[in-house]
């Protein structure tokens, strides 16, 4: 497997960008000599760097003392317009509240960005505990419901180069741990219409996605839930979240242009 990152262009702009990443990953405050250890940039290339983050609001220093950074508000300025600008993140704002009120489970969108699963969005139920998904963070495919079924949607060509390059996480007992049984898992899913995850991402949890797809017949993203495994076992209730994410992902999908039979007909 081959999952290193090509050269740079832009060294400079590589490191600083790896730092504002390793900011957002961590959720704390970190100090200078921190992030140079961890990300192995020199300590004065570094400083230079951080100071000129600062500088444009991409990270703040919360401590002049010990030099703690965390991420500036510019970041989340540029999420606010990212947001605004997103038509799938508009269209799917409704359904997802009503999918979360429907199902009592949390509901999600998904991007497949950079070979890994990114939630950009999501509707929280009115319950006493709601499982909430980790924001814009990367997780790997073969541990979600909405990578496996946005990995249905390619070719079998494309499939196999994709899985070619990467190394498959394992974070529970569950996990998919090879590919053959990735690719079967995720064949079964596009005959399906919907991807699960049972407790393949973490003990105790459960999920359900379906594909996003727009007016030239593009997966554009997923729509999901997340909840307690309970709700996973007991087949009347699943099938009937099942349902709830099929009509969930097929509205935004006619938002979105897709005018074609929904879910779409298996080729792989």
């Amino acid at each position: 497997m081959n999952n290193q990152t090509p050269p740079s262009a832009a060294p400079a702009l590589d490191r600083g960008l790896s730092m504002i990443e390793y900011l957002l990953e961590i959720n704390q405050p970190a100090s200078l000599k921190k992030i140079s250890d961890e990300l192995s940039i020199p300590i004065a290339s570094a400083f230079r760097l951080i100071k000129t983050l600062a500088a444009r609001g991409y990270v703040d220093e919360i401590s002049s003392n010990q030099q703690l950074y965390v991420p500036g508000s510019k970041l989340f300025q540029i999420v606010q317009r990212y947001q605004l600008n997103n038509p799938l993140q508009s269209m799917a704002q409704a359904p997802l509240k009503e999918l979360a009120a429907a199902t009592g489970q949390t509901a999600q969108l998904a991007l497949f960005q950079n070979r890994t699963v990114l939630y950009i969005d999501q509707a929280i139920p009115v319950n006493p505990v709601s499982i909430v998904a980790p924001m814009h963070t990367p997780i790997p495919i073969n541990i979600t419901a909405a990578g496996k079924i946005i990995c249905a949607q390619l070719s079998a060509e494309e499939q196999q180069d994709l899985l070619n390059h990467e190394t498959l996480v394992q974070k529970t007992p569950y996990s998919i741990s090879s590919i053959s049984a990735l690719l079967q898992n995720i064949k079964s899913a596009r005959q399906k219409g919907y991807a699960t995850d049972i407790e393949e991402y973490s003990r105790g949890i459960g999920c359900i996605a379906a594909a996003v797809l727009d007016g030239l017949n593009r997966c554009v993203g997923a729509i999901g839930i997340t909840g307690h495994i309970d709700q996973y076992r007991k087949k009347e209730i699943f099938d009937g979240n099942v349902k709830a994410v099929l009509a969930a992902a097929e509205r935004v999908s006619r938002s979105m242009g897709y005018s074609s039979q929904y879910p779409p007909v298996a080729t792989v």
